[in-house]
């Protein structure tokens, strides 16, 4: 029984032979094709002298020699790093040299390349895999053993809320229990067409393909997000019945599909909303108009996968529960720690850090003992998301703790404002921070930034929000803006608001 997703395409190759496992435009590989290419693509990585735990720095675009090269690489045993395909020299160069890699398979242009870094084309090695398994031939390859589930499987770099790259080092037993976890919570069946229009090296993105693949279903990769005619063109191409997404990407589809957008998206059986929540306003929209996909809004990290899953559907009209994270799975436990260290998290007055616990959980962050220690405690991921957890299990986020406003003695949420303000006419999405009290009594004060639509009022918003919240949690100030800033994968940057508010 297969332990790996290379493994299990393997598996699936004689199950499954002749059915379409990767399609990205004209370009087709069943599953017989994918096996067969990944060994082929394994032989010329192992001919550079990949082998097991060597780090290898991949460029990664939404195409399948991405795909290709990271089961090639997990075959071999070796460590995959995907970057961003967008990566200037200068930055591609750091990671390579902070992820400890020895080999960098790239098609970007780099210009002079340091003598210490080893590089090799990634079109050229899928290119010759292809061609080799097409012809028949018989890779050359070194003898396999299954890994160790502790053995470190990829690394993903992310930036998170500090700024300096951290290497989230995962083993092959949590890649493993990740992949489950996320067909589990979602709902993915062999049958499944997905369309992956995100870039392959973001963990949703990478979650929804080690999903799709060991069910043996059919990834369809797009490589961008903003184009509505290729979604609409893969969904008549390919029959797509899920789509992963982010929550801002959908605001961009329905702008461009306009009147057309719900019942082009309604096609979908099932879609999964990750890397954000989305907002009250956005749930309670999209289950009325969508009432046939199941929607689920995923909260996750890339230092576990996905923990939290939300029915969209079945929380869309409680008003108590509708801005819930989610139920977490069967296989993760979660905690809620205090400012005193012991449990808190029963109540919105009483919340605490989420902490996680499960096999899916980091193993570290590579080259950062400090952090690492800090983060693991006892078994437990702390995060830096205060939460609470209702009666009934459901867990719902007040901000991260850097995020949470102090008026006069008193903690508020950015989200709770948000979420009410959202609603409000006019508003066509909205972000809250705190600001110094400009009369020096309450210490902070809320600072709300609205991107309008054309009939906003700020009185009309004002009145809105004094119908709907207590007088001291209103937002002394407002600023109209375009649009929010956010980050590569469109999640609200609050460090920019902050750098604005104080111009």
């Amino acid at each position: 029984m297969a332990s790996t997703l290379a493994e299990r395409i393997l598996e699936l190759k004689e199950l499954k032979g002749e059915k379409l496992a990767v399609a990205f435009r004209k370009e087709r590989l069943t599953y017989r094709e994918l096996a067969d290419t990944m060994l082929h693509m394994a032989s010329a990585l192992a001919e550079l002298k990949v082998e097991k735990e060597l780090h290898v720095l991949c460029t990664a675009p939404s195409k399948p020699e991405t795909v290709v090269a990271y089961l090639a690489l997990g075959y071999l045993g070796a460590t995959a790093v995907l970057s961003d395909k967008n990566s200037t020299p200068e930055n591609a160069f750091a990671l390579y040299h902070d992820s400890g890699s020895s080999l960098f398979l790239t098609d970007l242009k780099l210009g002079e390349v340091p003598s210490d870094v080893r590089t090799a084309s990634l079109k050229t090695l899928y290119k010759n895999a292809r061609a080799a398994a097409e012809e028949g031939k018989e890779p050359v390859l070194p003898e396999y053993t299954s890994p160790e589930p502790e053995t470190l499987s990829e690394m993903i770099f992310t930036s998170g809320t500090t700024g300096k790259p951290k290497g989230v080092m995962l083993s092959y037993r949590a890649i493993y229990t990740i992949l489950h976890n996320t067909i589990e919570g979602i709902g993915i069946y062999p049958d499944d067409v997905t369309l992956v229009p995100l870039p392959l090296h973001h963990s949703l993105a990478l979650r929804e393909v080690r999903a799709i693949l060991w069910q043996g279903g059919t990834l369809v990769l797009q490589n961008g997000f903003t184009f509505a005619r290729e979604v609409e063109s893969n969904l008549d191409q390919f029959g797509c019945t899920g789509m992963v997404a982010v929550p801002v990407s959908m605001e961009l589809l329905r702008t461009q599909m306009q009147d057309h957008f719900y019942e082009i998206i309604g096609r979908f059986r099932y879609l999964e909303i990750g890397a954000g929540a989305l907002s009250v306003e956005q749930r309670k929209r999209l289950s009325k108009n969508l009432p046939n996909t199941d929607l689920n809004n995923t909260w996750g990290s890339s230092e576990t996968g996905g923990v939290l899953f939300t029915k969209v559907h079945e929380v869309a009209g409680n008003d108590a529960r509708v801005s819930t994270l989610g139920y977490p799975v069967a296989n993760a436990e979660l905690r809620m720690i205090g400012e005193d260290g012991k449990d808190a998290g029963t109540d919105h007055d009483h919340p605490g850090k989420l902490a996680i616990r499960g096999r899916m959980t980091t193993s570290g962050y590579w080259g950062m003992p400090e952090l690492t220690a800090e983060t693991l405690v006892d078994g437990w991921l702390i995060t830096n998301d205060l939460c609470y957890a209702d009666a009934d299990g459901y867990i719902y986020m007040l901000g991260r703790s850097d995020d949470i406003m102090n008026i006069g003695g008193e903690k508020l949420s950015p989200l709770e404002i948000e979420n009410i303000a959202c609603e409000a006419p006019g508003v066509r999405e909205c972000a809250c921070i705190g600001v110094a009290d400009p009369q020096g009594i309450l210490g902070q004060v809320p600072l709300l930034f609205v991107a309008p639509d054309e009939h906003y009022s700020e009185e009309e918003v004002r009145k809105y929000l004094a119908e709907h919240m207590e007088r001291w949690k209103l937002p002394v100030e407002y600023r109209t803006i375009d649009a929010l800033p956010r980050n590569l994968m469109q999640k609200l940057d609050r460090k920019v608001l902050r750098k604005m508010a104080a111009e």
